[in-house]
């Protein structure tokens, strides 16, 4: 055993150690899927980072960098605009009403169908599309800087992830996410920082530091710098991105998604819930930093027409690009702890699907359609099965996904499939009072049918390829209209009346906050650090 293997498996090992002594005292299913709705900001905020950051940001979004640079960040940068809009309009409701899944949501403006179609959904898309690709992509990462076989990181990374979760619940994954998203963040930047160093030193009218590595990464890739694409890039266009589909993904995820939200459901208070948010938001700011300036600079380095150090080794494959500087640039003991780092972001992935999908399996349909009278003790022990068995079907589907290419575009283009309609029932839940549970039942089954038959169109080349941001737009637009057609013409039903004021002595906690710790304060320094970013590279 070399030192790369002890550093990694000792962090295994502090990890689960973490996550089991963090749920020894559990109180009851409130403890176990939300940690008894105790969470402070900064735990909430880290945890929100650490469970959207996986290795399909270090493996596919690294590989984005490669191929088509900075422009890829929109996905961070515009969701630090999001977070902002849910802590807003959406989770001062959601913590008033004190509900535990998002699906419940929709129940309670709508009807229990439209729940359970939703709860369905949302497994679906935890399982094939986000479970099974942090598997298979962790154990890809494994693999590349190991030398372990693609199966024996699938194990360790089910053993451990799925260990303490299946054990510990929400408060495991919450108190783990610390440790994840602190050496997380520490290993993306160390390997942005040497890389840098090697551009700088492989261009000598630089100098090798930093400063000159960056310089040089200008000089040499200026192309890669810029936020703004064409109108018709299938992928970024600049109509998606500022109009359309990136929006939808965005508000989707960080306002809709039980696997993000959990985080928030879980907060102490209003205020810590809104400052949790905006503090997730200045860390998707850095996100560009760890993962996509690592693809850039892999590219500068390795490609093979104009890769500086391309006679000592070829990158062939973009989506490699962050285990090959890991493997090509750190020394021993040092690749181990960022090893370490990007396996915790993979583990705090799979722990955060694991309880999300837990808790819309548990209250969404087992407690609702199974056994309305169960007991805590009944919840938390189906929770427990219930995330064994979603664990066993991720796996599956990852080991089905080891030829799978532009790991990043699959997750962002095969999701884009159902938000657009999600969001167009949260938004009309929270927004168009005359939306009703008719119409809402028809979008939300509609809407994805729709953009299916529209993706395997584009496959079969019956139609011309269209960017899936821009689609997205258009299907949102195709669920409001149903609902705007099936909307209520008379009187405007009780559950309609989303009252979105807080109760007296919330608004007074938070009116009584220091301007210097107010959210409005800290919300409109994050907006104002995006717009900056976007002007410095337009």
């Amino acid at each position: 055993m070399n030192l790369d293997h002890l550093v990694f498996g000792v962090y295994l090992a502090i990890v689960a150690t973490v996550g089991i002594l963090a749920s020894r005292k559990k109180e009851g299913s409130d403890d176990y899927f939300l940690a008894s709705r105790s969470l402070t900001w900064w735990i909430i905020g880290g945890s929100m980072i650490a469970a959207n950051i996986s290795t399909h940001h270090f493996i596919g979004m690294s590989g984005r960098g490669f191929e088509i640079g900075l422009a890829i960040a929109s996905y961070e940068w515009i969701a630090a605009i999001a977070l902002i809009l849910y802590a807003k309009f959406f989770l001062p409701y959601y913590l008033k009403t004190r509900i535990t899944t998002m699906p419940e949501f929709l129940e309670r403006r709508f009807d229990h169908r439209v729940r359970l179609v939703y709860a369905v959904i949302s497994l679906i898309g935890y399982i094939v599309i986000e479970l099974a690709v942090v598997l298979f992509t962790g154990s890809l990462a494994i693999q590349s800087i190991f030398g372990l076989p693609l199966e024996w990181g699938l194990a360790i990374l089910c053993l451990v992830g799925g260990g303490y979760t299946i054990y510990g619940g929400f408060k495991s994954v919450a108190y783990t996410d610390i440790i994840q998203v602190s050496v997380l963040i520490l290993g993306g930047l160390t390997v942005t920082v040497i890389g840098l160093i090697k551009v700088g030193a492989a261009s000598p009218e630089f100098g090798g530091t930093v400063w000159g590595g960056l310089q040089a990464i200008l000089a040499g890739s200026p192309e890669k710098f810029h936020m703004v694409r064409p109108w018709n890039d299938p992928e970024l266009s600049w109509i998606g991105v500022f109009f359309g589909g990136m929006w939808l993904a965005n508000i989707f995820y960080w306002g809709c998604n039980q696997f993000i939200t959990q985080r928030t459901l879980a907060a102490r208070s209003v205020w810590h819930g809104q400052m949790g948010a905006v503090f997730a938001g200045f860390l998707k700011l850095l996100v560009p930093a760890l993962v996509v300036l690592p693809g850039i600079i892999a590219f500068r380095l390795y490609n093979a027409d104009t890769g500086i150090l391309r006679s000592e080794f070829v990158l062939t494959r973009p989506d490699l690009s962050f285990p090959t500087l890991v493997k090509q640039l750190l020394p021993a003991g040092l690749a181990g702890l960022v090893m370490a780092g990007l396996m915790g972001c993979v583990m705090s992935h799979i722990a955060s699907m694991l309880s999300a999908s837990s808790s819309i399996v548990t209250f969404d349909i087992y407690r609702n359609y199974v056994r309305k009278d169960a007991r805590s003790e009944d919840l938390i022990r189906f929770g427990r099965i219930a995330t064994f068995l979603v664990l066993v079907a991720g796996t599956v589907v990852g080991f089905f996904l080891r030829d799978l290419k532009a790991i990043f575009l699959y997750i962002q283009k095969y999701w884009s499939i159902a938000y657009p309609s999600v969001c167009a029932l949260f938004l009309a839940g929270f927004f168009y009072k005359r939306a009703n549970a008719r119409g809402s039942l028809i979008a939300i089954l509609a809407g994805p049918a729709w953009a299916l038959l529209f993706t395997a169109a584009e496959a079969a080349r019956l139609i011309p390829e269209v960017s899936f941001l821009a689609r997205a737009a258009v299907d949102f637009a195709f669920a409001f209209f149903i609902m705007w057609v099936f909307r209520t013409r008379g009187e405007i039903p009780a559950q309609a009346r989303i009252d979105r004021t807080l109760p007296p002595e919330i608004a007074a906690e938070l009116a009584a906050v220091p301007w210097w710790r107010s959210f409005g304060l800290w919300a409109t320094l994050l907006a104002l650090c995006v717009v900056a970013l976007y002007i410095r590279f337009f």
